[in-house]
């Protein structure tokens, strides 16, 4: 009797160690995919604000910089982040999310705007579902230089801020060229990025206004 109840609990304690072995290991993996996931997201906004970094800079000089550099705030109950220069009172610039339906899946992005709320600063995709070589070119630097220093109003006889068309033929500040073969990709981004954009300088930029 008393050898059976030793061998039970003798597996009771191996089962819970191994349980808690597990349970440690995958909360250490979801916290470090937490933390990867906030530095890519703290890349981005940098990214499309123009604030410099290294590509092989480490993870903590990332958030170092972020820190520093940039300001969560919440407008109309939607979070934008405020860039500022390097001595940390001048704005340089605004981020805020920005996405809707691809072709194949939600495509999710951030877009960068000048202080003044005239010009993007840059623009960067996230997340996307997109066919490989076609759509998921969107993530091209090609694709998205195109956007920097894009006037936030709609050119005289359009109603779009901007629009995405074959490659070659944009003769307007605001004609962009589309990627070629991913006219459905095109059309999705040109549509969900007119829409946000709008959104920003109509709903919400007098609102960040009245805050200064």
């Amino acid at each position: 009797m008393k050898k059976r109840v030793l061998s039970v609990v003798y597996m009771f304690l191996i089962t819970l160690f191994f349980a808690s072995l597990v349970s440690t290991v995958k909360l250490l993996s979801e916290r470090k995919i937490e933390f990867n996931q906030a530095i890519k997201l703290q890349r981005i906004i940098l990214q499309v604000l123009n604030i410099p970094t290294e590509e092989r800079m480490a993870k903590e000089d990332f958030s170092r910089i972020f820190k520093n550099r940039v300001k969560e705030i919440d407008v109309e109950g939607r979070t934008l982040y405020v860039g500022y220069e390097e001595d940390g009172r001048t704005i340089q610039g605004y981020a805020f999310p920005v996405g809707g339906p691809g072709f194949w899946g939600p495509i999710q992005g951030m877009v960068g705007i000048t202080p003044d709320a005239t010009k993007v600063l840059g623009i960067a995709f996230i997340k996307h579902s997109e066919t490989p070589g076609l759509g998921g070119r969107i993530t091209e630097t090609w694709f998205l230089d195109q956007f920097k220093d894009l006037p936030l109003y709609p050119i005289e006889g359009n109603q779009n801020i901007f629009y995405l068309g074959p490659a070659g033929t944009g003769k307007a500040a605001n004609e962009l060229d589309a990627i070629t073969g991913a006219t459905n990709t095109s059309s999705a981004v040109e549509a969900f990025l007119n829409q946000d954009l709008d959104y920003f300088l109509k709903e919400l930029w007098g609102s960040i206004e009245e805050t200064k």
